[in-house]
């Protein structure tokens, strides 16, 4: 079992984060991420992207997500620290990161994780992230984006509307006509309920695989007693196809199947 160490939701102080005096660089590693998750969390779009090199591979693109994401909705974090290795001058670290991505309008509100990787590097007595990924992990929740289409299928479920699940499958997709029957008995069978984590996006604005680590649980409707508890590693190809994205495969399909794979 990994050990991590958890940055709370509430933001813990502002500003840059340059080092104290005597810290370790872990330490300030640590301080900088902080300084990240209180940007998020106070809506500092500029503050956040202080802490990356302008220089780094996709700087344009996170810029401009954070912008988007930051101008309107909060996104408070709680963040775990998976792994943190190396230098006084370079460390890679391995995060748990999860956001709720709150619109100011109120109308809103999107749970996001991701396992992300860094590289942070010190420059002139301050540390600056020179890598990061997953590079769309700050994008916006809205305007039919990946993050919109993941949890829009998982609302589906929970609710029972195999309709609107679907709907974000493209027909031809192999397997298509099992899903349909598999999540058809699946929800017969029971309440639905879903955490999906995010563990590697890759791609382009057109094309997206997603490896999710996917929990899935079935229970009762009158007792609340569980029919099944499955947790698997899913992946899952986006397409852009006009003005939305739509789930061209899912792998392994049987694993929305019912407790009994049809």
């Amino acid at each position: 079992m990994r050990r991590r160490s958890w940055l709370p939701i509430c933001a813990m102080f502002l500003g840059a984060c340059l080092p104290a005096a005597g810290d370790t660089p872990a330490e300030e590693v640590h301080a900088m991420i902080e300084g990240m998750h209180t940007a998020l969390a106070d809506g500092k779009a500029d503050a956040l992207r202080a802490f990356f090199d302008p220089g780094m591979p996709g700087f344009e693109g996170l810029s401009r997500d954070i912008g988007a994401l930051l101008k309107e909705s909060l996104a408070p974090s709680a963040i775990g620290f998976s792994s943190d290795t190396g230098d006084a001058r370079a460390r890679e670290l391995s995060l748990d990161w999860r956001m709720q991505i709150r619109a100011y309008s109120g109308a809103s509100s999107v749970d996001r994780a991701a396992q992300v990787k860094l590289r942070a590097e010190k420059r002139d007595g301050r540390w600056r992230i020179v890598s990061f990924a997953p590079p769309d992990f700050f994008a916006p929740a809205s305007g039919g984006a990946v993050w919109d289409l993941i949890s829009g299928s998982l609302g589906a479920l929970a609710e029972a509307s195999p309709a609107t699940f679907l709907a974000a499958f493209d027909k031809e997709m192999p397997g298509y006509d099992r899903l349909r029957s598999n999540v058809m008995a699946l929800l017969m069978q029971g309440n639905v309920e879903s955490f999906v984590e995010l563990v590697e996006s890759r791609g382009d604005d057109r094309r997206r695989t997603l490896e999710l680590d996917w929990t899935l649980s079935s229970a009762q409707p009158q007792t609340g007693i569980e029919n099944f508890r499955r947790r698997q590693r899913v992946t899952c190809q986006v397409e852009r196809q006009g003005a939305r994205w739509r789930i061209v495969a899912l792998e392994p399909i049987g694993f929305l199947a019912p407790e009994k794979p049809l």
